[in-house]
Parts: structure tokens; sequence; C-alpha cells
């Protein structure tokens, strides 16, 4: 699985448009393939498969798995959520903490940037345990706990041949996580 972090305001040339650019996260409010078809144009790349999460799914997934092993690079107080208190370090946090600590950019120097590091490191985790054996046994109540806070392009019998392949197979995914990178200006 590649995660690739591209910031939000991103300079961008949506799908099917000419003339002015405009920031990549105004390419959702058109819809995920909006989304989808203005990164394979700036990138160059076909995506094969989408998976579209809410603040909502994370925390019904972190529920669902008792919660996850975060590890922070820095000492801070979670803007979003001032009773979630990160140390530096691994620690093991339920699903308001591991929102609260996918959302914070303000503790960072890089801002938006390290937020989407920490966003990486969430979904990596989840990823982690929701292919360990104890937990893909119950991947079909992990998926109805989620039921109606996602949106994916994988059908139901693609899911369910994931599922089947991990029992299976018994390995860990392989995640890699990449950030894109650029230089900050305002634009009109």
């Amino acid at each position: 699985i590649l995660l690739v972090s591209i910031p939000r305001d991103y300079y961008v040339q949506l799908h099917g448009t000419t003339g002015t650019k405009d920031k990549l996260t105004h390419a959702g409010i058109y819809g995920i393939n909006m989304s989808k078809t203005t990164i394979e144009d700036l990138l160059g790349i076909s995506i094969n498969y989408t998976l579209k999460v809410s603040f909502d799914t994370v925390i019904k997934i972190v529920d669902k798995v008792d919660g996850i092993d975060i590890d922070s690079d820095t000492k801070f107080t979670a803007w979003t959520n001032r009773s979630c208190k990160f140390t530096v370090g691994v620690q093991h946090v339920g699903s308001d903490c591991a929102l609260a600590f996918a959302r914070e950019r303000y503790a960072y120097t890089a801002g938006d940037r390290h937020r989407g590091e920490n966003q990486q490191q969430v979904i990596t985790k989840l990823i982690d345990k929701i292919t360990s054996p104890h937990y893909i046994t119950r991947w079909m109540d992990i998926m109805k706990a989620a039921e109606g806070s996602f949106e994916t392009s994988l059908s139901y019998d693609e899911i369910t041949d994931f599922a089947r392949f991990q029992l299976s197979e018994l390995k860990s995914w392989k995640v890699e996580s990449i950030s894109l990178d650029g230089t900050g200006a305002s634009m009109p």
C-alpha cells in the first residue's frame, strides 16, 4: 500500500478544466472521482482503488480495534481535543486521541506537512491492526461499525477476497509512505 501525502493547498489544475488553477482540497467539493482524476493528472499515475474516510471512520475503527499505538516525536496537547496530551515516544491511544493526533498541525513547525505524516502513521497502525490474525477474522464487524462513514471503489466481493487472502497468508502488509513537497506561496 502506498500512502502519498499531498498538502491540501497544493495548487493544481483540476481534472477536465483549463485556465485558472485551484487548491487540491477544492477538488473534493466535486466528489472523490474529481480528487482521484486530478491526482492522477498531477502525478501521471493510475489509481486503482480509492477509500475516502471521514473523522467518524477513524473514531469507529479505532474503537473497534481497541485503540492503536502511535509514536509521537513531540510533546504536546492537541489543539482539537485539549484532553489529549502526547509525550515523546510510543503510547496507546483511543479513538478521540488518535483523531486528535491525526489532525494536529499547530504543535509542529512543519504544520500541515507534519499532520500528513501523523495521518499516515494512524492509517498504517490501523492497517497493521486490521490485518492481524486477531482482527482480520472480525473484518465484517469492523466494516459494519464503519458503515456509512467511508466511501470506497472496492466492491464487497473485493473486500471479502482481500480478507480471505489475508487469512490464508497471515503476512503483514507492506505500507510505504511518501510526501510531496513544494514551495509555499500566496496565490489569488
